[in-house]
């Protein structure tokens, strides 16, 4: 089944660039100039975003906080504004990835592809359908929804997601930068903050442990370690 990539951008050369790009992939783009017909084109269901931060009529960071308020659809943020404090931003209410133009296109389309494989992988075989029990959390691998203590579910996001589940099938066990940056597909270059944006991110969700503590501990020059029993429930 093919896959759609909605591109939010207002310059024309910028979309026929991505647009032809994402087609040696097998993945059909519709396109978005403005930030009201995003909203419009967001009813065909598209399975990934690609956004650009300045559209004449709206702010692409504000267009991304109402998105996450219903949806968790992956968003790639793609823009000249590309200073850390808007990576960071930008990660902390719900990109999933962020990439500076101009940009390697091989490289957007390997992160576009990336991101279209987890949201894939997202919903588990009926072998591994299971629910997760840590804290006062439950998560479901196979609803991806992360629960506290019988609530409303808590967004996690497609890249939240996929690393809360390394984390709990790895308790107590230290994993590198490097490592997480595998599991989200990404090539691993020193310095780069999106992992550990969104680790904090999860942190600020989870919230702490009874005894204080929080549920992802910082190894220095390592990486991260989880640190609770993690119980599979039937």
């Amino acid at each position: 089944m093919r896959q759609t990539a909605l591109i939010v951008e207002d310059d024309p050369g910028t979309r026929h660039v991505l647009s032809s790009t994402l087609a040696t992939a097998g993945i059909d783009c519709i396109f978005a100039e403005t930030g009201a017909a995003m909203w419009r084109r967001l009813d065909e269901k598209p399975d990934v975003i690609i956004l650009d931060l300045s559209l004449p009529d709206a702010d692409g960071l504000e267009l991304l906080r109402q998105l996450r308020q219903h949806s968790e659809i992956p968003v790639l943020i793609h823009s000249t504004r590309s200073d850390e404090i808007e990576r960071i931003i930008g990660i902390e209410i719900g990109a999933d990835d962020f990439l500076p133009k101009p940009c390697n296109m091989r490289e957007l389309l390997a992160r576009t592809r990336g991101l279209l494989r987890r949201t894939q992988r997202a919903v588990p075989g009926r072998g591994e359908m299971r629910r997760l029990h840590f804290g006062d959390w439950i998560l479901d691998t196979a609803s991806r929804e992360l629960t506290l203590a019988g609530g409303q579910p808590t967004p996690l996001g497609v890249s939240g997601f996929a690393l809360l589940v390394a984390f709990l099938e790895h308790p107590f066990e230290p994993l590198s930068r490097e490592q997480l940056s595998r599991v989200l597909k990404r090539e691993y270059v020193p310095y780069d903050r999106i992992i550990d944006v969104h680790v904090s991110q999860i942190r600020r969700i989870l919230g702490k442990q009874p005894d204080g503590s929080a549920f992802i501990k910082t190894l220095r020059s390592q990486g991260y370690v989880f640190i609770a029993e993690v119980e599979a429930l039937s």
